[in-house]
């Protein structure tokens, strides 16, 4: 029998309380508390498991129409227990479909720019210690980064997701910030969620500035709000 990637125990409450090495009880959570809840369950997970976790993920993605339409798509560098997108980006690159990844915008603060990401891509650490494409020299060429107009599809990484297409990210707001940037007249790209199933809540309290997801892929199952 094949086990399914696992990060332990019943998808949480955004009510549940937190107690180290134990089973979450129910309680009130604030948000950060909830953050910490779903980190601290994902880093459980062994190198094994996440492996695992991204070859199901890259399997479900690979049959979603909306993904085999799609001619760009930008993915993310995974961290923090995140599930770990390199293979879709492989999967992708070898269909001919444009991948970008997001950097750290050089101008204004705390948004985000899509810079294009090949094999031969060259990347360094920005401030949070997570690998990008390097700007100088190759990110800031225009023909080598993109506005979320020009994009299909972009996969998210995120801390808590649920099945209504909340999504409960690290604090930073910069996918939010981003993507309201919008002119009126064109529509957002498709957002999706990648997750391990332990990250789901019953319910996600969203605040005014959360931007709900289309879709959530996890190793067990694809949900689609």
């Amino acid at each position: 029998m094949k086990h399914q990637p696992s990060c332990v125990n019943q998808p949480i409450k955004p009510n549940q309380s937190i107690e180290s090495n134990q089973p979450i009880e129910p309680a009130y959570l604030t948000r950060a508390s909830l953050r910490r809840a779903l980190r601290n369950k994902r880093r459980q997970l062994t190198p094994y498991q996440q492996q695992q976790a991204s070859q199901l993920i890259c399997r479900h993605l690979s049959q979603q129409a909306w993904f085999i339409n799609a001619s760009s798509l930008a993915i993310y560098m995974a961290a923090d227990g995140e599930v770990d997108p390199i293979k879709l980006a492989v999967m992708a690159h070898n269909r001919g479909k444009e991948v970008y990844l997001p950097v750290l915008h050089p101008v204004h603060r705390n948004y985000l720019l899509f810079v294009r990401f090949t094999p031969q891509t060259p990347l360094e650490k920005n401030r949070f210690g997570i690998l990008e494409p390097r700007l100088k020299g190759y990110g800031l060429k225009r023909h080598n980064h993109c506005t979320t107009q020009r994009l299909d599809l972009i996969l998210m990484p995120l801390v808590g997701f649920d099945s209504q297409g909340g999504r409960l990210g690290m604090g930073g707001g910069f996918y939010d910030r981003t993507l309201a940037l919008k002119p009126a007249e064109f529509n957002r790209p498709k957002l999706v969620g990648l997750a391990h199933e332990c990250q789901k809540v019953e319910h996600l309290p969203l605040e005014a500035w959360d931007i709900p997801l289309a879709g959530i892929i996890t190793p067990a199952k694809v949900y689609l709000a």
